[in-house]
């Protein structure tokens, strides 16, 4: 039976959207596109409208992703226990992390380990303020659409990034986006820890603007077409754009000191990196060298079926439809 489900993504800078048609043989892309994020929720709506209608899109479900800075993300262990032991003892667990009443959140989990020599479960615990869910439900009804399934950017950036590259079981996860850098473990294809920075792209290009007196811009311009590659306009640009990545890598190494911790006897080798900032120039190059980790560039199109008449259009923009590809493989 095919089952249709639109992925939307409502970034700070850009809205993504694919749409899927899934069945138990393949899963194809029938649609996707993009446009700028309006400033007020109503200009949002309409824009999202006008995007799905110009896709086409012949189902109006659809699966959308929470700004993971405004979620609440932990990693728990508790004992092993029955499914309705769990959901009761969940909520006082949750209580230590959650600095809110708990009625003014959505708290969610899934066990995402299980320890038989520590009798311990390893859960992924997510709380959502009550007042985002509605302001995303809102949005997305207002667009004509049917919100079905809701979560954070970096679930769905993992669900995407295992699909494309299912040979990596063990890996780190960075997501580049305006606002923040998200940086998740994956360990036997599943997410086991998730860190959010509040350093994104605007942070970069404002750094630009400030130490060489440019336009936002212009500075965003130059941004995307110097990176870090030191070769270029004298390393002007690499030059102010490096102690921010200093912070990323520095916080990359701690993820894979913890993971160590983790799994004493497992390494991490690879690094995906998605997200709005994963074309910057030289950074693939830049993650390698100081990290000495094989690293690539997200790419949520392969292992999917895309419509051949719109894969040319996203190819150039792979890495930034990771979330909204990873929100319409999710199974609702």
């Amino acid at each position: 039976m095919q089952k249709l489900l639109l992925g939307l993504d409502i970034g700070t800078q850009t809205i993504k959207a694919v749409q899927m048609s899934r069945d138990k043989n393949s899963n194809q892309i029938l649609a996707a596109g993009f446009i700028p994020t309006p400033a007020d929720e109503k200009a949002m709506a309409d824009s999202i409208n006008r995007l799905v209608h110009d896709m086409k899109i012949s189902s109006s479900d659809v699966s959308i992703c929470l700004p993971s800075v405004n979620v609440i993300t932990r990693i728990l262990e508790m004992p092993i226990m029955t499914e309705n032991e769990l959901t009761s003892s969940i909520k006082w667990e949750a209580e230590q992390y959650i600095p809110m009443p708990l009625d003014k959140v959505k708290i969610d989990y899934s066990v995402i380990g299980k320890d038989e020599q520590t009798s311990k479960l390893k859960i992924l615990l997510i709380a959502a303020p009550l007042t985002l869910l509605e302001k995303y439900i809102n949005i997305t009804n207002s667009a004509g659409l049917n919100p079905v399934a809701i979560e954070t950017e970096i679930l769905a950036a993992t669900r995407s990034i295992t699909t494309s590259f299912p040979q990596l079981s063990q890996a780190i996860v960075v997501s580049l986006g305006a606002s923040t850098t998200e940086i998740a473990l994956i360990h036997e294809q599943i997410l086991v820890y998730t860190k959010s920075i509040p350093l994104g792209g605007n942070t970069l290009t404002r750094a630009i603007a400030q130490e060489l007196g440019f336009e936002v811009a212009q500075a965003e311009e130059y941004k995307k077409a110097y990176g870090l590659e030191e070769d270029k306009l004298e390393g002007k640009i690499a030059k102010t754009l490096t102690p921010y990545f200093s912070t990323i890598f520095s916080e990359i190494e701690k993820n894979v000191a913890y993971f160590k911790e983790l799994y004493p006897k497992e390494d991490i080798t690879n690094i995906t990196v998605c997200g709005g900032g994963a074309k910057l120039p030289g950074l693939i190059l830049s993650l390698t060298k100081n990290l000495g980790l094989d690293t690539q560039i997200s790419n949520p199109f392969i292992n999917l079926t895309v419509d051949p008449n719109i894969l040319p259009t996203l190819s150039t923009d792979a890495p930034t439809y990771t979330q909204a590809v990873g929100l319409a493989l999710k199974e609702v």
